[in-house]
């Protein structure tokens, strides 16, 4: 057995206690990279001073030192965690350093020198006591006069000392592909690919060599490699772990790859697992079109799918047709082409047993994929994965590889129809389009068969092949689509493409085109004669049309004056037509143009009739839009008549009312026109006028229509017009506008004109008013009247007692302070109100203009704050509560203010002073419990002491009680000139216990008083009598670290007088209960307790205490050792112990764990307690791995640590 036993070095920083920084604020690197940047700034500020020629305070400097290192200490950083002679020293060795850089000749001064360090030893002392403050709560030594913290002596590490390491050394270990992870190599255009690292795993080793071999899938042969522990440092193909280290074999052909030898540096033979890896090459796919990537619906899509790699192999796709897609497997590709067995059971056995590989060698296989398209869409195919044999697999998912991606476009197939089957027409010479009805992408290719007119007449022309054929091509238009043709016969669509595919001829696949002729007309003109009258009135024409309908004919009536030109249209072959013209004399009527569907431009033609025309007369009323005319009484009426015949002319005409007729003659009409003034109108009701008879200069007279009449409705009343509720006054908002009631009467519609007094130059008018009960709109307050109004038949009348109104704008809200209520003060809007004590309630009176409800928006400014307010008020007056309830100058500012008429807010200006005065106050000064001896009378000694806030005089209020009675006796202390004052009752107190002197009430020569309550209102006085002392425990056997406690009866502090070891000490209690903490052994009586000032003291019996020393175990001589054992080997573990025999101890074996280059214990694996050790050494032997260490020790008395710390 080989043991190494060494002192180890400090603990492992990663150990140590953790900080008491959070590490959710900064992470422990972090605190350590603070505290570096705050040492090497605090020493840059020293630099920088130095060299500047100022260094200055070197106290200064001293304390930026020593505030640095306490607080390093208290943060507990691991890594920058030391024990306070340390942070003393570092304190003691920065002051000195700058000591000498400031004032370097202190150094040949010894008395300074001296002093310096009785300095720091004082300091020492003081930053160890703040420390301790900052540790815990502190009790009174036993062994001297200061206070100690308990915990220390309690946790004195010093009594467990020493640690033994036991370290077990390992076998190394190499492993190929620990993880059995999947290798394939990637292909490359030349012979070589690209280089993949083959994992090796060494545990507990790291390599000098290595040995591998590879065997060729195709031959068989093996070749054997060689690596170097400097090749694999020099091509970093290393990876260091926390037991052991990754080496990875550059692998750049395929082949069986396997471990033949490895060394470690001592030339020892490393361990090895034997294992085969197959590197293959990765299998790859490609795709490849078949067919063209333009394709049409329902044809058939071929692709070529190439897949390398060792098979079978599995193929996972997408195919996609615009947005919807389907993932679909191929599997077992190339399985009839591979060597490898597929079923499951056989495939195992093969791929673990060594020797042929021919199976593995690489392979191309092709598959062909086929789809129809069904709809035209976009359809693609994209490979997604391949897999092999060997479970390699190559994701093609977020490449972007073309090769593994192919794209087909479906399109629809194209259609072509005639628009229309009816026939067409031409022109000799001419061409017509036929028009065409077309789907699918342009241009288009069309196949036309023609069947010449002799053909198509004596023959089926489905049963015959065309006369000839057309081959036309048309393009994208915006004009539509047709095909120019000339030959009269039948044309048929036989075939039809488009840029994308061919497609179908839909009907009217068939149109007829025929040559149209020149039209014709023949014309039978007989003239008209008059029945009662002489001469000719006009002629009646035949017409008698060939040709394409419809026709146009064209032709003018000529006179002595004057020639007028007509057109007739016809949709049929014959038609008769009549032609009278209105006036007498010689016509001539010339038909001299003829055109029809083909010939739309007409050719000349020459008929010619010649006529001496005498028409009857004839009289008629102007046409109107209407033949209804409104008018009002006593009015007249003028009716236009328009006459034809030979002149001058004769006209009766009659007008009916009321089943009466009148008729009336007008003779000498010379014009062609006349216009008819009625008489006026006295009646109300309906008049019709109506065109009886008229003679003409030949003495040939005409009954006139007796439908051609007129219609007058005559109104009873005149159109009046006034203002609704005239005698009220309209108010409306300012800025805004208000509507105007008119009360109108007559027939709608209506203008009215108006005027405004403010503006009598500008005359106004409303147009077009459809209801009686209108509006006029106007904005500006003020008195309005009505001028005049017209319906739509007359003129009317303004009623004379609403001809005006008048309109106001709405007063905007106000605001102001109720009279009495506030002192007006100089400046504009502002007001003052009297003083007033703090938490008085106050309200201040409001008066408001307007319509409720209405908003005001105030804000207070105070010393303290400034509040903003809006408050909503229902009555014109109200009262609002003033802010009372802390002193000092309050401003009310009122700037707006809103009703319910005008929300928006209007600013007003309205300002409130008023100042708070503060109550007065009392409190006790001194408010710790007073202690005082029964019977005896108080003085100044006593130190009730009362200061009071406010304006004196004072007056105060007491209320005293003792603690066994409900009695409250009441005292009064009046004019009290001073804040300060001496509180002395004048009756002793006589009973034994607590008193209460309570503060209640306060008042100052302002008027303002308070009612007191508070801690600081209230004093007790606690009279007693003489003082004792006691144990609280029990037990007769002490150890160091126990808290001997001691129950105290009397008037706190009290003070305590004992014995330790025969030396006399003194102790002073602050509380009922006192400890004092056994921080040495030996022997402590009390002899002696007395009241404050040793007044009171009482008599103290039997009070001695024995205390022993903690128990002490060392392992390996309080040394850290550590001892490498291998396997099987044992190793001895001393322990030496201090006490009183016997002893007994704990143990415990940690895990060794590795970190990095270093050791650290982690979780405890065992634990022994050994009883009944009656020497002072004690050996165990081990021949397990761990950290030992003991964790208690204990003696006849005591134990380390307590049983009640653990």
């Amino acid at each position: 057995m080989s043991v190494r036993q060494a002192a180890l070095r400090p603990e492992n920083p990663l150990l140590q206690e953790p900080s008491r920084i959070s590490t959710n604020l900064f992470s422990v690197p972090t605190q350590r990279l603070i505290a570096t940047a705050v040492f090497v700034a605090i020493w840059a500020y020293k630099i920088y001073y130095f060299t500047s020629g100022s260094p200055g305070s070197f106290v200064f400097w001293c304390i930026l030192d020593i505030a640095f290192f306490i607080a390093l200490y208290i943060c507990r950083i691991p890594w920058l965690q030391y024990p306070l002679w340390k942070i003393i020293f570092f304190i003691i060795l920065s002051c000195t350093i700058n000591a000498f850089w400031i004032y370097p000749s202190w150094v040949y001064d010894v008395g300074i020198t001296k002093s310096i360090i009785d300095m720091f030893s004082s300091s020492s002392i003081l930053i160890r006591q703040q420390i301790l403050k900052l540790r815990g709560e502190k009790v009174r030594a036993v062994s001297t006069e200061e206070e100690i913290q308990i915990e220390d002596i309690r946790h004195n590490t010093s009594h467990i000392k020493g640690k033994h390491t036991v370290r077990l050394l390992p076998y190394a270990t190499a492993r190929l592909n620990p993880d059995d992870e999947r290798y394939c190599l990637k292909r490359m255009d030349s012979k070589k690919s690209y280089p993949i690292g083959l994992p090796i795993l060494f545990n507990k080793t790291s390599p000098q060599s290595i040995h591998y071999s590879r065997v060729n899938f195709v031959s068989g042969n093996k070749t054997h490699h060689e690596f170097t522990s400097r090749e694999i440092a020099r091509n970093h193909l290393v990876d260091v772990i926390q037991d052991g280290v990754y080496v990875y074999i550059p692998v750049t052909e395929p082949g069986v790859y396997k471990i033949e030898q490895a060394l470690d540096a001592d030339g020892m033979g490393i361990k090895i697992y034997r294992k085969e890896e197959i590197i293959v090459y990765c299998p790859e796919a490609t795709l490849i079109s078949i067919t063209d990537t333009n394709c049409c619906i329902n044809d058939e899509i071929h692709t070529k799918l190439v897949l390398k790699g060792v098979p079978p192999l599995s193929v996972y796709y997408e195919r996609r047709v615009d947005d919807d897609s389907v993932n679909m497997t191929i599997d077992g590709i190339g399985a009839e082409h591979s060597k490898f067995p597929i079923e499951e059971p056989v495939r195992a056995k093969l791929l673990s047993a060594p020797g042929n590989y021919q199976w593995a060698r690489d392979q191309e296989i092709e598959v062909q994929l086929n789809m129809t398209a069904d709809t035209p869409a976009t359809y693609s195919l994209k490979v997604l994965e391949v897999n092999d044999i060997l479970n390699n697999t190559h994701n093609y998912i977020d490449e972007r590889s073309q090769n593994v991606f192919v794209k087909y476009d479906a399109f629809s197939r194209p259609t072509a129809k005639f628009s229309s089957d009816a026939p067409l027409y031409i022109r000799p010479g001419y061409h017509a389009k036929m028009k065409l009805s077309l789907q699918g992408v342009a241009p288009w290719k069309l196949g036309v068969g023609y069947w010449s007119e002799d053909v198509a007449e004596t023959t089926d022309t489905l049963s015959n092949e065309p006369t000839k054929m057309l081959n036309v091509t048309i393009t994208e238009s915006d004009m539509g689509y047709s095909i120019a043709v000339n030959e009269s016969g039948t044309y048929k669509l036989l075939s039809v493409s488009d840029a994308k595919c061919s497609g179908q001829i839909l009907a009217p696949s068939t149109n007829i085109l025929s040559i149209a002729h020149p039209p014709t007309v023949k014309i039978d003109a007989v003239p008209i004669s008059a029945e009662d009258c002489p001469g000719e009135i006009g002629i009646e024409a035949t017409l008698s049309f060939t040709g394409i309908p419809r026709w146009f004919l064209e032709y003018s009536i000529k006179s002595e004056t004057k020639k007028e030109d007509e057109i007739i249209m016809s949709e049929k072959s014959k038609r008769i037509i009549t032609i009278k013209p209105p006036m007498p004399g010689h016509y001539e009527y010339r038909f001299f143009s003829l055109s029809d569907a083909i010939y739309s431009k007409g050719i000349d033609i020459d008929y010619r009739f010649t006529q001496t025309v005498y028409p009857k007369p004839d009289a008629v009323f102007r046409r109107t839009k209407d033949r209804t005319i409104n008018s009002c009484m006593s009015n007249l009426v003028e009716l236009d008549v328009d006459l034809s015949g030979t002149g001058p002319f004769t006209l009766e005409y009659e007008v009916v009312f009321n089943r009466r007729t009148n008729a009336f003659t007008i003779a000498d009409i010379q014009g062609p026109s006349y216009v008819i003034t009625s008489p006026p109108f006295d009646n109300p009701g309906t008049y019709t006028v109506t065109l009886k008879k008229v003679n003409d200069s030949q003495g040939c007279s005409q009954i006139l229509n007796n439908d051609d009449f007129v219609t007058i409705n005559v109104k009873r009343d005149k159109p009046t017009v006034g203002f609704r509720n005239s005698h009220e006054i309209l108010w409306f908002l300012e800025g805004g506008n208000v509507d105007l009631p008119l009360q109108l009467t007559g027939n709608p519609r209506w203008d009215v004109t108006y005027i405004y007094h403010r503006d009598m130059n500008n005359v106004r008018k409303a147009y077009d008013l459809a209801n009686p009960n209108s509006y006029l709109t106007v904005t500006g307050p003020g008195r309005y009247e009505l001028l005049e109004v017209k319906d739509s038949y007359c003129l009317g009348k303004v009623i004379p007692e609403k001809k005006e109104i008048e309109v106001r704008w709405y007063p905007r809200p106000s605001l102001r302070i109720a009279e009495g209520e506030a002192e007006t003060l100089p400046q504009t809007g502002y007001f003052k109100r009297n003083s007033i004590c703090a938490g008085k309630e106050d309200t201040l009176g409001l008066v408001l203009q307007g319509r409720a409800p209405w908003i005001i928006n105030y804000n207070i400014v105070s010393t303290r704050e400034t509040i903003v307010h809006q408050q909503t008020i229902g009555f014109p007056s109200t009262r609002i509560r003033l802010m009372t309830e802390n002193p000092g100058l309050h401003i009310y500012n009122f700037s707006s203010i809103a009703d319910d008429i005008y929300t928006e807010s209007n600013e007003i200006l309205l300002v409130l002073k008023q100042t708070v005065l503060s109550n007065p106050n009392a409190r006790f000064v001194n408010t710790e419990i007073v202690y005082h001896c029964v019977g005896t009378a108080f003085t100044r000694d006593d130190s009730i002491m009362i200061e009071m806030d406010g304006v004196p005089p004072f007056s105060l209020v007491f209320e005293v009680m003792h603690e066994s009675s409900n009695h409250v006796e009441t005292l009064r202390m009046e004019s009290i000139n001073n804040t300060l004052y001496y509180f002395q009752p004048r009756e002793k107190f006589s009973l034994v216990g607590q008193y209460t002197i309570t503060i209640v009430y306060v008042s100052d020569s302002q008027g303002c008083s308070r009612s007191l309550e508070g801690l600081d209102k209230t004093l007790i006085v606690q009279v007693t009598d003489a003082a004792s002392i006691d144990r609280t425990f029990h037990q007769q056997v002490h150890c160091v670290g126990d808290i001997l406690e001691y129950s105290l009866q009397g008037i706190l502090p009290l003070n305590i007088t004992y014995e330790y070891n025969g030396e006399v000490m003194f102790a002073i209690s602050k509380t009922a209960t006192f400890p004092f903490g056994a921080d040495k052994p030996g022997n402590m009586t009390i002899t002696n307790i007395c009241h404050q000032r040793n007044k009171c003291c009482g008599f103290v019996a039997n009070l001695t205490e024995i205390i022993y020393e903690l128990p002490s175990a060392f392992v390996s001589e309080g040394k850290e050792v550590i001892s490498d054992i291998r396997e099987g080997d044992k190793t001895e573990i001393i322990i030496d112990f201090l006490g009183n025999p016997p002893f007994r101890f704990t143990y415990i074996r940690r895990e060794l764990l590795k970190d990095g280059n270093k050791r650290k214990p982690g979780r405890i694996l065992e634990t022994q307690t050994i009883l009944n050790i009656n020497k002072h050494r004690h050996s165990i032997y081990t021949s397990q791995e761990g950290i030992f260490q003991v964790t208690h020790v204990g003696d006849r008395y005591c134990e380390y640590p307590r049983s009640s710390d653990k």
